[in-house]
């Protein structure tokens, strides 16, 4: 089969989803099937035999749209699988869940200053209305299957775009549980050596967008954690600290507890270095980096804003709790996470989720989702 498989940046070191693209793209090829990527300069670092199609990048979301659909017209694909960037697919799979509800609640983690910031400002203004047009073209193609990551964002799809539910076909992420797997004895205290970590309970955060995915509650609820366990230690990792969560740290004299790591290419050493996972998001369509957690034996905590909350338990893999600003309900995850017996028994419930969800799974139901529109008569295909 010829899929052309749509995204704004081909690089695995961008990101959870260009990282889960970048294997998607080699398992298809895997597979027998000829995949041509679609994406915008610059070109990654990573060298594959792919046929990758740059495109000039464009500032303007919609004209990114336009000229993927012009791109495509040359292509001729069997199916086009479009991760949301333009308008012209057989199956749409917004990886980052719909937009317009990323923003709302997005919204919640900012201070009242920055809420009326988002308002006023007339870059963002101009952002909101990019991403209104272009969702509202993309989800009213009815001939258009919608691969919802999770449950959550098929219900946001339909209360913003009113996608009805038989266009939708629920595919939670998968992870690679042969590059995500428990580190040995040794790597472990290699790297809580290396990390300056040894001897300490290390609960571990990862994010591009530290202040949607929760940085802020967690730091309020980890101050609190340390003053009943001061054994603990908080990793960071993703972009740089924002002032108010340096200025966070020195108020409660938190530097010698809390590490901001920034961006790294190799987050194994971290996984290995941690004792469990933290994301408090107030909005994740399905968080690649709780599965991975999972995947390398960590136990997890996060919020039922997050897609992935659906695949866990409550006590049986982690916790999940209410919403990112419960500070109470996430001091108490942190403090229950901290005893090292619970761990151990939530480790072998976390890596047998992972077993679950393993990415050739999900690439399983990709391909049945490929199968269901090259099953259609080629006459109902059509742009919006």
């Amino acid at each position: 089969m010829r899929i052309a498989l749509v995204l704004e940046h081909f690089d695995p070191q961008r990101g959870g989803l260009e990282y889960w693209a970048w294997q998607l793209a080699h398992a298809l090829t895997g597979r027998g099937h000829s995949v041509i990527v679609v994406a915008f300069e610059p070109p990654g670092a990573s060298p594959t035999p792919l046929d990758v199609r740059l495109l000039p990048w464009q500032e303007s979301r919609l004209a990114r749209a336009r000229a993927v659909e012009t791109a495509l017209a040359e292509i001729r694909a069997d199916v086009i699988h479009d991760l949301g960037v333009g308008w012209s697919a057989d199956v749409l799979q917004p990886q980052m869940g719909c937009r317009l509800a990323n923003y709302r609640h997005e919204l919640r983690s900012l201070s009242g200053r920055r809420r009326l910031f988002h308002a006023i400002h007339p870059r963002k203004r101009r952002w909101l209305d990019e991403v209104r047009q272009l969702e509202q073209r993309q989800y009213r193609q009815t001939s258009c299957l919608v691969a919802a990551v999770s449950r959550m964002v098929a219900h946001d799809l339909n209360e913003f775009h009113s996608v009805a539910p038989e266009r939708i076909r629920l595919i939670p992420n998968g992870v690679d549980v042969t590059r995500f797997s428990p580190a040995t004895a040794e790597r472990r205290e290699q790297a809580r050596e290396r990390f300056c970590v040894a001897g300490r309970t290390v609960f571990l955060f990862a994010a591009h967008n530290p202040r949607l995915k929760g940085l802020h509650p967690l730091l309020r609820a980890f101050a609190a954690s340390v003053a009943k366990r001061s054994d603990l230690s908080l990793l960071v990792l993703g972009r740089e600290p924002d002032p108010e969560s340096l200025r966070f740290v020195q108020r409660n004299r938190l530097e010698h507890a809390v590490i901001f790591a920034g961006f790294v290419h190799d987050p194994g050493p971290w996984f290995a270095a941690a004792d469990a996972f933290v994301l408090p998001t107030y909005y994740d369509a399905c968080s690649l980096g709780v599965l991975e957690a999972c995947a390398s034996g960590l136990p997890v905590i996060t919020t039922r804003r997050n897609g992935a909350a659906e695949l866990l338990t409550d006590g049986l893999e982690g916790r999940v709790i209410g919403d990112a600003d419960l500070a109470e309900a996430l001091t108490a995850a942190l403090i229950e996470l901290a005893d090292p017996e619970i761990r151990a028994r939530l480790r072998l419930h976390a890596l047998q989720l992972a077993s679950r969800c393993g990415f050739d799974r999900n690439v399983d139901e990709i391909e049945k989702v490929y199968a269901e529109i090259a099953a259609r008569p080629q006459a109902r295909r059509r742009s919006a």
